[in-house]
């Protein structure tokens, strides 16, 4: 099973650097840099794999300023915990290439509609999500990546909340891996999969 994603992955990789400064990273995230008009920022749009395409179709002709670094996370892959599957992406995926890239913002592509700026904080266990302060340990889970990587990863999310934006845009829940940016001082948003072209449009007409 990993070897037959990881191929997947080296053969997109193969087709995207035809284009664009792609990349494949040690936990199996594919990347690219897609660049837009002079001046702005860079943005990380990080967006799980299995939705590369919806992706990147509301990418293709997207106007904005700077550079938007692409990346798509086939976390989770197998973990191991007496065959419990793991729901969502896992955060050290995410947290190696944000420190290694420091973008000036960080979007993260989630389930639903809109702008995601908050989440109250949470954990997975064996009896399914739970606030922090519930009884019960999160799940601890060793997680390997398309590359063979394994690493551990604790199911508990700290609360996270950025400022609202003046945009015309539905609010949800944000994503709960959104803490990781924060962490390192990255303004993070979430955006939702549903209808992702036009809030992309509104969030870059802003920036």
């Amino acid at each position: 099973m990993v070897s037959s994603l990881l191929e997947q992955l080296s053969a997109d990789l193969e087709v995207l650097s035809e284009h664009v400064r792609a990349g494949l990273d040690e936990f199996g995230t594919l990347y690219c840099y897609l660049e837009g008009a002079r001046g702005g920022k860079t943005y990380l749009l990080h967006a799980p794999y299995e939705e590369a395409l919806a992706v990147l179709r509301a990418l293709n002709g997207l106007r904005f300023r700077g550079r938007i670094l692409l990346a798509l996370d086939p976390s989770p892959l197998s973990p191991t915990l007496e065959g419990l599957p793991l729901t969502g992406p896992t955060r050290a995926p995410l947290a190696h290439l944000l420190e290694r890239t420091r973008p000036d913002r960080l979007l993260l592509a989630f389930p639903g509609e809109g702008l995601g700026q908050s989440f109250p904080g949470a954990k997975e266990t064996a009896e399914g999500w739970l606030l922090l302060e519930a009884e019960g340990e999160p799940l601890t889970l060793q997680v390997a990546a398309p590359t063979g990587l394994l690493y551990r990863e604790v199911r508990a999310y700290a609360p996270w909340e950025s400022p609202s934006l003046p945009l015309n845009l539905p609010i949800s829940p944000g994503p709960y891996w959104g803490s990781v940016g924060l962490a390192l001082g990255i303004p993070t948003y979430g955006v939702g999969l549903v209808n992702l072209r036009a809030s992309l449009e509104a969030l870059f007409s802003l920036w």
